[in-house]
């Protein structure tokens, strides 16, 4: 017993000096926003696109005011059951969003327009070709959608979002994503068009 509160004290010890030593080098950096999120894309929300399905995961992203954020996709398990589709390649589109339009009771419009977009930009991955974009610049509130670059392909894709201020991360109810669909396939039908 003696020498696990031994081990535990020694431990602990060397954690405060490694912090201490990176805080006076400046490696620490307590200014920062982490945020481990997972989007799952099922055959729940789809959207079609010559025919073809991609699946997709939606988040409402939240800020007081202004703030600067990076997606960095670090792992992705996906697949199809197509077999010219299996590569992990998850794709990430970043929406600003314009106030709702009030057009009358029972109704409202919200407009999307695309900000950013990224299916490859991270080079240092282990496999597939994983996004990644640094210095997006937001101003209350965004929307990031992760789809994948093939069609009819499910799965997990775990990424990171880094920020200087705090945020909430919200995953879209159904209801939200449905009116999102219009804006998310209008951007697919583009990409498979160049």
């Amino acid at each position: 017993m003696n020498k696990k509160i031994a081990l535990t004290l020694i431990t602990l010890g060397a954690i405060y000096w490694l912090c201490m030593i990176a805080s006076l080098c400046g490696v620490a950096n307590a200014d920062l926003y982490v945020y481990d999120v997972e989007a799952t894309l099922t055959e729940s929300n789809v959207t079609y696109v010559n025919q073809e399905p991609f699946y997709y995961d939606i988040f409402h992203i939240q800020t007081d005011g202004y703030a600067t954020l990076a997606f960095d996709n670090y792992d992705a398990k996906l697949g199809s059951s197509n077999p010219d589709f299996d590569y992990n390649d998850p794709y990430l589109y970043i929406y600003t969003i314009e106030e709702p339009a009030f057009v009358g009771f029972g109704s409202g419009s919200v407009e999307l327009t695309l900000f950013d977009e990224d299916d490859d930009g991270n080079e240092d991955s282990p496999e597939g070709l994983y996004f990644y974009l640094d210095d997006v610049e937001m101003h209350n509130q965004l929307v990031a959608v992760v789809s994948s670059y093939d069609p009819y392909v499910v799965g997990t894709v775990d990424f990171t979002v880094t920020s200087n201020q705090p945020l909430s991360i919200i995953p879209e109810p159904q209801a939200i994503g449905l009116i999102l669909l219009g804006g998310a396939s209008l951007l697919i039908a583009k990409r498979k068009m160049s």
